[in-house]
């Protein structure tokens, strides 16, 4: 197989686009590859938006060395990308996700069976569970190699704790892998639900009554959600802009529609009074102000989030880009609403240092970010992590990341990563 490098970068361009319209990734996590040769592929490259991508930030990778030329660092799964296609001449395109159902199951380590025949006939068998390595590390590059040495016939793989790699033949095959990978993934939940709690239908949110009621913190009394609305915002200057907590942004990182109140940084002068003086105007500035790198605060009760919320603990990475933007946990508070409203922040605050987002006993979670687009990314990481606390339980498989890799995922995200991102934005 020979492809003409300009067709293959613009291929990988087109698919990361489509990739992000349907939600399989977000903002610049994982990554996409081409092959050009049997010595070359190009990919994505580290740090940069997928809305963005023009072919001069494509880059160019020897498959037998990792090498590479100019200024521009590739993705730094390079070499599973390398490994694939050193192994099996039948791949030709590759996505890396962080998808929700599939990265949610990966921390289990188990293979998925494939039931379906026309899905047998895709994915070439089960998918297959990679064991775990720190991204970007030879050991996960050997992990995977050793896997896929065994597996010469499948295209969908899940990397323990961290996402799927779906292979191709194509860039069409690709991506009708990675979206089968994450239906199968989520029918696969979903059915061990009905098993482990003998439901006849499924529910979304009699499955989140279901977790609480059995793995929630005993003594635990938050058994119902609270349904205080703390709202979404954004800081514009010394103003700070509020939004229903309704999760809908534009691809520009923009709301749809306008605030629906606003008040100033400075609590004494609020420009208007349906939000002003309340719990969530408090909230809202005493974390601005204390967080100087923040510019945006979403909160989110989706289901699963809701579920965490109402079980009364703290929860812990079980997939690593939690560790890596979120944080090395993440900690439950208790407020209490009749308390004065700086008392109120003040607790959510206190659970929150370190950490980009908190948990709220009973009413979601709030999750930051230096901008509304990292905000909302930070939901879909939290949301997916809380959906591998469940899983987990469900199967009774899969334990958190290690402390001490936590810890240094954390530190290389905000010492390098993070800045690369910002700064190419």
């Amino acid at each position: 197989m020979k492809m003409d490098i300009c067709e293959a970068k613009e291929k990988v361009i087109l698919a990361g686009k489509r990739l992000i319209e349907t939600g399989l990734i977000a903002r610049t996590w994982g990554n996409v590859s081409c092959r050009i040769d049997h010595n070359r592929f190009v990919i994505t490259p580290s740090g940069r938006a997928y809305e963005t991508l023009t072919p001069q930030e494509i880059v160019t990778v020897n498959i037998n060395d990792g090498s590479y030329k100019g200024g521009i660092e590739p993705s730094s799964e390079k070499g599973v990308h390398a490994a694939a296609y050193s192994q099996r001449k039948d791949i030709n395109f590759i996505i890396h996700t962080h998808q929700l159902n599939a990265s949610a199951l990966s921390p289990l380590g188990l293979d998925i069976n494939v039931i379906s025949s026309e899905a047998l006939d895709l994915l070439g068998g089960n998918i297959i569970s990679v064991p775990y390595g720190l991204p970007g590390t030879k050991a996960l590059i050997r992990n995977f190699a050793a896997v896929l040495a065994a597996a010469s016939d499948i295209k969908a793989f899940l990397l323990k704790a961290h996402g799927a790699l779906c292979l191709g033949g194509d860039d069409n095959e690709a991506f009708k892998v990675a979206l089968t990978t994450e239906k199968i993934c989520y029918d696969y939940l979903v059915n061990r639900y009905l098993e482990v709690s003998g439901s006849s239908s499924f529910d979304p949110v009699e499955m989140s009554d279901y977790y609480v009621s059995r793995y929630g913190k005993p003594g635990f009394t938050t058994s119902s959600q609270v349904n205080i609305p703390l709202y979404d915002s954004v800081k514009e200057g010394n103003r700070i802009a509020f939004y229903r907590a309704d999760g809908v942004t534009k691809a520009s990182g923009k709301y749809n529609s306008e605030p629906i109140d606003a008040v100033r940084l400075c609590p004494d002068k609020p420009d208007l009074n349906n939000i002003a003086e309340s719990n969530a105007a408090a909230i809202h500035r005493e974390i601005y102000n204390k967080r100087n790198d923040l510019g945006a605060i979403v909160h989110t009760v989706l289901p699963d989030v809701l579920a965490i919320s109402r079980a009364g603990r703290n929860i812990y990475p079980m997939v690593d880009d939690f560790a890596q933007i979120i944080g090395i946990n993440s900690r439950i508070a208790f407020p209490d609403y009749t308390a004065a409203p700086e008392k109120v922040a003040g607790e959510i605050l206190s659970k929150m240092k370190g950490r980009d987002a908190v948990i709220i006993s009973g009413n979601g979670a709030l999750c930051c970010g230096p901008n509304i687009t990292d905000a909302t990314a930070a939901v879909m990481i939290f949301e997916k992590n809380c959906r591998a606390v469940i899983a987990s339980k469900y199967f009774e498989l899969g334990k958190p990341i290690k402390p001490h890799e936590c810890l240094l995922m954390r530190y290389i995200y905000l010492k390098r990563y993070s800045k690369k991102a910002t700064s190419v934005k």
